[in-house]
C-alpha cells in the first residue's frame, strides 16, 4: 500500500465510503454499497456484511485483509477493493469470489452508466472495462480518494492541499476527462455520494479539534448548504444515498440514516444488543456504560472496576441472546507497549454482574501464555519479560454460551529480534457464568482473518 493510502486506511478502517448503486442514475463506491434490491453491503474489518432493508445483518464475504472500497455493477456483482492484498475482487450475488484486478490499492471506486469501473490509485484514476481492460483516465492529481458519478460526470475528493488558502477540493471530470473545480475550501472531504437528483453530499469536519462533523450538500450548480450537523465527534467513515434519497453515513460502530430533510435515525449499531434492550454509551470518551435502550438509565458502569483511559477505542461484543457481553478495552500500561484485555458480564434477573476473567492481571505471564500454558512449550514464551504487545479480545460469540478469544503477544527476543505468537481459544460458559477453555489452536492467517472482525 502506498503512503497516501496508508493514511486513509489509518483514518477510515471501517470503510472509505458508502455506495449508491441504483440503475444508471448514480453509482458510488466505498466501504458500503446498495444493490438494486436495496440490500446494504458494508466493509466490516476483514469481511463484508450484508444488511437487508429492515436492518437484518449477515456475513456476505470473509477472508479479506483490509477491504476499503465497495461498488455494485448493473448485474448485481459486488466489487471489493482489498488494499491489504493489493487487489480488487469480484463477488457474484451468490458470493462466488474471483480476482478482477491485481497490483492496485484502491480506496475509491465507481461505475459509470456503461459499466466501466473507475478506480483511484496514487495520483491517478484508472478505468476498467467490464472485461477488465485497464486504461488511465486521468493522472497527475494530488491524492484522489473517494469517487462518485452523477450519471455523466465523475466527482473526486482530493485530499491534497496545494494552497492553504483554498484547503482541499472536490474535482469534477466530464466523460472525456476534462477537469474542473467543483468545490474548494474544505478541511476533510473524505466521503462523497450523489443522490438521484444530482446533489452531491460530502462528509466534513467542522471543528479544529475534530470534535464535530457534518454532512454538506452541494446542489447541481455548486451551491453549498449544511445537510446534517448532528454527527458529533464520531469520525464518519462512509457515505451513501439510497433510491429514496435517504443519506446513510457510518462511523466505527453505527450506521445512521438521514431522510431527505436531514432528520436522523439509527439504521444499525453494534452498540445496541441483539434484542434491542440494552445500549453501550461512552460519555465524553471516558465513561463507558450500559444503558436501558432508548433511555438515560445506567444499568452497568463499565468504568467502576476498570480504568479505561481510551474508552472511545473500546468495544462491546454481545452474545446472541443479549444475556452476556464482553468488554474489550485497554487499561493503563507501560509506554511504548500495547495492552488490551477483556471484562465479561452476565445478566441475572434485571442486573448485570461481572464474571471471573479467564486471565489474572497480577500474573507475570502474558495473557496468551496464561491461557495456553498447557499447550505451549516452556520456551514458547518469556516468564519475566515485559511484552511489547499483550492483546486479548473476544472476537465473536458462536452461540449464547460460547465465545472465541483471540490472544496475541509480541516480546523482545535475543539481540534485536522479536518473537510473536497468536492463538484462538474457545471459551464455554455454564448457566451460572463459570467458564473454561474447551479448545486451543494456534492461528493461521486464514483463521485470524475469519475471527478478526
Amino acid at each position: 500500500m502506498n503512503s497516501k493510502h496508508r493514511l486513509v486506511g489509518a483514518i477510515a478502517l471501517f470503510g472509505a465510503a458508502f455506495v449508491f448503486a441504483a440503475d444508471v442514475i448514480t453509482t458510488h463506491a466505498g466501504g458500503l454499497t446498495f444493490d438494486a434490491a436495496g440490500n446494504l453491503f458494508v466493509a466490516d474489518g476483514h469481511s463484508v456484511s450484508k444488511f437487508t432493508v429492515d436492518g437484518t445483518k449477515s456475513t456476505f464475504a470473509t477472508g479479506l485483509k483490509e477491504p476499503l472500497g465497495l461498488s455494485v455493477d448493473s448485474k448485481g456483482n459486488l466489487f471489493v477493493s482489498d488494499v491489504g492484498s493489493n487487489s480488487i475482487y469480484k463477488l457474484t450475488p451468490e458470493g462466488k469470489k474471483s480476482t478482477f484486478a491485481s497490483g492496485i490499492s484502491s480506496v475509491g471506486m465507481a461505475f459509470d452508466r456503461s459499466g466501466n469501473l473507475f478506480v483511484s490509485h496514487d495520483d491517478s484514476i484508472f478505468k476498467f472495462t467490464p472485461e477488465g481492460v485497464k486504461s488511465t483516465f486521468v493522472s497527475g492529481l494530488g491524492n484522489p480518494i473517494d469517487l462518485a458519478f452523477d450519471g455523466a460526470n465523475l466527482f473526486v475528493a482530493d485530499m491534497t492541499v496545494t494552497d492553504a488558502r483554498i484547503g482541499r477540493s472536490i474535482l469534477r471530470f466530464s466523460p472525456d476527462g476534462t477537469k474542473s473545480g467543483f468545490a474548494s475550501g474544505l478541511e476533510d472531504p473524505r466521503d462523497v455520494a450523489v443522490d438521484g437528483a444530482g446533489n452531491l453530499f460530502v462528509t466534513e469536519v467542522t471543528a479544529a479539534d475534530a470534535s464535530s462533523h457534518s454532512i454538506l450538500k452541494f446542489s447541481t450548480d455548486g451551491t453549498k448548504s449544511i445537510f446534517a450537523s448532528t454527527l458529533g465527534a464520531a469520525e464518519p467513515s462512509g457515505l451513501a444515498c439510497d433510491r429514496s434519497g435517504n443519506v446513510f453515513v457510518s462511523n466505527k460502530h453505527s450506521i445512521l440514516k438521514f431522510d431527505s430533510s436531514g432528520t436522523p435515525s439509527t439504521f444499525a449499531s453494534d452498540w445496541v444488543s441483539p434484542d434491542k434492550q440494552w445500549e453501550y454509551r461512552c460519555v465524553d470518551g471516558n465513561w463507558p456504560e450500559i444503558l436501558k435502550a432508548g433511555t438515560t438509565q445506567v444499568v452497568l458502569d463499565l468504568s467502576e472496576d476498570q480504568s479505561v483511559p481510551h474508552a472511545t477505542e473500546a468495544e462491546v461484543v454481545w452474545a446472541p441472546d443479549s444475556k452476556r457481553l464482553a468488554f474489550n478495552y485497554s487499561p493503563p500500561h507501560a509506554p511504548h507497549t500495547s495492552y488490551e484485555t477483556i471484562a465479561l458480564y452476565q445478566l441475572r434477573g434485571d442486573k448485570w454482574v461481572a464474571l471471573r476473567s479467564p486471565v489474572a492481571e497480577t500474573s507475570e505471564r502474558t495473557q496468551l501464555a496464561q491461557l495456553a500454558k498447557e499447550h505451549l512449550p516452556k520456551s514458547g514464551y518469556p516468564r519475566s519479560v515485559e511484552p511489547l504487545r499483550d492483546i486479548l479480545k473476544v472476537r465473536i460469540w458462536t452461540d449464547a454460551n460460547t465465545a472465541i478469544l483471540y490472544a496475541y503477544s509480541v516480546w523482545v527476543g535475543s539481540g534485536s529480534r522479536s518473537s510473536e505468537a497468536s492463538f484462538l481459544f474457545t471459551l464455554k460458559f455454564d448457566a451460572e457464568g463459570n467458564s473454561k477453555i474447551v479448545k486451543t489452536q494456534q492461528t493461521s492467517d486464514k483463521e485470524v482473518e475469519k475471527f478478526n472482525e
